[in-house]
């Protein structure tokens, strides 16, 4: 047992180190992205599934609230967080539009949307993108892993994947936090002057 819990923190770190070098250029091009949206004024909506929907609940209360300094507010909406809104579009129309009926009704011109994924095939998200580039004027963030399944094909020019090198979801999900922890670094950095 105590072998395995090595090999799983060794895992996690050089998973963790080889994303790191592969990703800074991207990471920091998604903190510039994020950073021009709240400055003209726009909003991050984020959104994800399981695992992926704590992410962006935690992506989203670091952006509201603060992350290691203080700051004012930034404008962020987690559309995994409202149950009564999900269960209802779930319900009453289906579970693939439970992030893009929210994109529609509260995404405008240059705001920012964050997708969470590990495999980069749920439905759900893979109707979020497109509700947003149906919107016009967002841009697309994506966390993915291993070959960033059919959202990586389907983002445009300005968007940004930050795709983990990695299939095992436990890694990506380990290296998406600490993504996010960069971007709120960085956007803190920004806005601390």
């Amino acid at each position: 047992m105590e072998q395995d819990i090595r090999d799983q923190f060794s895992a996690s770190a050089q998973t963790a180190l080889a994303s790191g070098e592969l990703l800074a250029g991207d990471i920091a091009r998604a903190s510039r992205g994020i950073i021009g949206t709240i400055e003209s004024g726009g909003k991050v909506l984020l959104c994800g599934n399981g695992g992926s929907a704590s992410d962006a609940l935690h992506f989203s209360a670091e952006l509201l609230v603060r992350f290691e300094r203080e700051r004012r507010a930034l404008p962020a909406v987690a559309l995994t967080g409202d149950t009564a809104t999900l269960t209802a579009i779930g319900n009453d129309y289906d579970f693939a539009q439970v992030f893009s009926r929210q994109v529609e009704a509260l995404a405008n011109e240059g705001d920012h949307l964050v997708v969470i994924t590990t495999s980069g095939n749920s439905v759900n998200i893979l109707e979020a993108a497109r509700a947003a580039q149906r919107r016009g004027g967002i841009t697309i963030t994506a966390f993915t892993g291993g070959d960033g399944g059919k959202l990586a094909s389907f983002l445009g020019a300005e968007d940004i994947e930050l795709r983990v090198p990695s299939d095992n979801t436990a890694r990506i999900q380990e290296v998406h936090a600490i993504i996010i922890h960069c971007l709120c670094r960085l956007i803190d950095n920004h806005f601390c002057g």
